[in-house]
C-alpha cells in the first residue's frame, strides 16, 4: 500500500515537473515574441520619421537578424545603448564626426590613445562612421562586436574635416580622403609596402567595454585640434597633383 502510494506521488511530480517545464517554456516564447514585436513597431516609427537617416538596407539587415536568438541576447546583454555609453560618444554631436574602431585587447586601446590610430590606406577598413540613430547603431554593433569588447571613439571637428574634403575635392584628389592629411607623423610602409598613417591622439576620445560599461578617456582629447603638419600635408599632395599634370 505505501508503495504503491509512493509510485503514485512520484508519478505525480514528474509530470507536474513537466508541466511547470511547458510552462516556463511558452512564458521564454511569448516573451521573445512582445521583444520582437516592439522592436518591430520601432522600426516602422523610424521609417516614418523624414528626419531619419536609417537607410533602406539598414532596416533589411535589421529585420534578419531580429530573427536570430543571439540578437535577442545582445539587447538585453550589452551595455552599447546605455545613456553614459552613448554620452560618451555623441557628446557635442551637431560639431563632431564620430568613428568607432573594436579590438579585442585593452592594452590596445589604451596604446591607440597613447600613440594615436595607426591605420594602412583607407581609414574605414578599421574606423566606422556612426550617427546617432538608435537602430542603426544596433546592426553595426552586431556587425563589429566580433572584433572585440573594447571599442575605440574618434570625434573629429566637422569644420576640420569638411574643410579637407573640400579641398581635396578642388584639386579632384582620387583615393585620397581627409584622414590621410590629419597626421603628423611621418607615412610609414608596413611588410606589403602600403602606407600607414597615424591619427593624432587629440582626435581620440577614449575607449569603452560594451560588455560592462566601462568607460576611459583620454585627457589629451580635443576634436577642434588643428596641426600645421595638416597644411603641409595638404600642399605636398596639391605639389605632387601638379607635376603628374606636367
Amino acid at each position: 500500500m505505501l508503495e504503491a502510494l509512493i509510485l503514485i506521488l512520484a508519478g505525480t511530480n514528474y509530470e507536474f515537473i513537466i508541466f511547470i517545464a511547458l510552462l516556463l517554456y511558452i512564458i521564454y516564447l511569448q516573451l521573445q515574441v512582445v521583444k520582437k514585436n516592439a522592436l518591430l513597431k520601432e522600426i516602422y516609427e523610424k521609417i516614418d520619421r523624414p528626419n531619419s537617416k536609417l537607410e533602406k538596407e539598414d532596416i533589411v539587415r535589421y529585420l534578419d537578424n531580429i530573427k536570430k536568438p543571439e540578437y535577442s541576447k545582445l539587447i538585453s546583454k550589452d551595455k552599447f545603448l546605455d545613456e553614459k555609453v552613448q554620452k560618451f560618444i555623441f557628446e557635442k554631436e551637431d560639431e563632431i564626426k564620430a568613428f568607432v574602431h573594436y579590438t579585442a585587447s585593452e592594452n590596445i586601446a589604451m596604446k591607440i590613445i597613447v600613440e594615436g590610430f595607426r591605420f594602412v590606406n583607407s581609414f574605414y577598413k578599421t574606423a566606422e562612421y556612426i550617427y546617432h540613430d538608435e537602430l542603426y547603431l544596433l546592426q553595426r554593433h552586431h556587425e563589429h562586436k566580433q572584433f572585440g569588447d573594447f571599442v575605440v571613439v574618434i570625434g573629429i571637428a566637422k569644420k576640420t574635416y569638411d574643410h579637407y574634403t573640400d579641398e581635396l575635392r578642388k584639386i579632384k584628389a582620387k583615393n585620397i580622403a581627409s584622414e590621410q592629411i590629419l597626421t603628423e607623423h611621418t607615412v610609414e610602409k608596413d611588410e606589403n609596402y602600403e602606407d600607414i598613417y597615424t591619427l593624432p591622439i587629440q582626435f581620440v576620445k577614449g575607449y569603452f567595454n560594451y560588455k560592462d560599461g566601462t568607460i576611459v578617456r583620454n585627457p589629451s582629447y580635443n576634436h577642434k585640434y588643428k596641426s600645421a603638419s595638416f597644411e603641409k600635408n595638404l600642399l605636398k599632395i596639391k605639389e605632387e597633383l601638379s607635376s603628374k599634370v606636367l
